[in-house]
């Protein structure tokens, strides 16, 4: 899933020249990872399990609303 991730978050970057980084996030089931591109590679969170208990739920509702929030910027336009 990562490497095919990888591969449209190139196309992004050669579709749109000003972007400096790409955010993405993988689902399967109810396990969730965060993804973070820039030109030179990515970073990836560590899987958590959104079902596991209430904290992890809240911690993914809170992640989704951060992304609602963000501004060009913060989305890694330039």
């Amino acid at each position: 899933t990562t490497v095919q991730l990888a591969s449209y978050v190139r196309e992004v970057f050669g579709a749109q020249y000003t972007r400096r980084f790409v955010h993405a996030f993988t689902i399967c089931g109810s396990l969730v990872r965060y993804h973070l591109f820039d030109r030179a590679g990515g970073s990836i969170s560590e899987q958590i399990n959104i079902r596991k208990n209430r904290r992890t739920e809240e911690l993914f509702i809170r992640i989704l609303q951060a992304y609602l929030s963000m501004d060009p910027t913060q989305l890694g336009f330039d």
